[in-house]
């Protein structure tokens, strides 16, 4: 990204020791629901230290409801959050923990990535499964119209290591209240057993079946898609797991059941 705004931090919030959320006012170009944008601090010597990070919010209407937003025309200033984890991601996380409200920085004035739903094809289950801050883009993506528009049914499997790592917890249970029947959250938890949630890693318990025992339905390449995003190794045994199964990996050129993007 070579165009850059100037952004306006809103709110930081700290959810645990090492994950934060960053509000930020900028004025962008409108994205889709699971793109990404950088976030810049300059140095002392006038560098320039940035970082590609997938955007949480809700795009504007206009940007959510567009195909394919058009490059380099910004639109109004707009509140965008991210969602981090100071000791994974290094140096600049940290310094982007330590901002306050008011405190500037810059942000990419154009959003960008594949990750999207637009060259998805409609079927009956949209399943998207997560880990740690991987959880960003698809909370953008279930905080817009375009999936309850396009699919019967949006599951959401989030993994984390703790309990106290399960941020947004609020935001799901009222989408929850919003869409009875049609909003699955399913809690994986690596480290504690919690009543409630499943116990263990994502590929496991998917091949396994005890991920869609606790769904009550079945997934296949004929009913769902499904989007991965965070931990490489769960991007990749759970890729694996499903390809063993029938589903193929999705591209434009070659539409498949499974999209995916590793978090670093």
């Amino acid at each position: 990204m070579s165009k850059w705004v100037n952004g306006v931090v809103v709110a930081n919030t700290h959810w645990t020791e090492n994950l934060f959320s960053l509000r930020i006012e900028a004025d962008v170009a409108p994205f889709l629901p699971g793109q990404y944008t950088e976030l810049a601090i300059r140095r002392e010597d006038g560098s320039r230290h940035s970082q590609p990070y997938s955007i949480l919010s809700a795009p504007t209407a206009s940007g959510s409801q567009a195909l394919e937003p058009k490059a380099g025309k910004t639109g109004n200033p707009q509140t965008l959050e991210f969602f981090l984890y100071t000791h994974l991601e290094g140096e600049l996380s940290c310094e982007l923990s330590r901002l306050k409200p008011g405190d500037s920085l810059e942000v990419g004035a154009e959003p960008a990535g594949t990750l999207t739903l637009s060259h998805i094809k409609d079927t009956a289950t949209l399943c998207l499964m997560a880990t740690g801050t991987g959880v960003a883009p698809f909370i953008s993506m279930i905080q817009s119209d375009t999936p309850w528009q396009r699919f019967d049914n949006v599951v959401l499997v989030y993994g984390v290591r703790e309990e106290a790592d399960l941020c947004y917890r609020p935001l799901l249970d009222s989408l929850a209240e919003q869409y009875p029947g049609r909003f699955s959250f399913v809690p994986v938890i690596s480290r504690e057993a919690v009543t409630g949630a499943l116990r263990g890693r994502i590929p496991a318990l998917l091949d396994s079946g005890e991920l869609e025992q606790a769904l009550g339905w079945q997934l296949s390449a004929e009913n769902a898609h499904i989007m991965l995003c965070g931990n490489p190794g769960m991007v990749q045994d759970s890729a694996a797991v499903l390809t063993d199964r029938g589903f193929s990996v999705h591209s434009p050129e070659h539409p498949g059941q499974v999209s995916f993007e590793a978090y670093w």
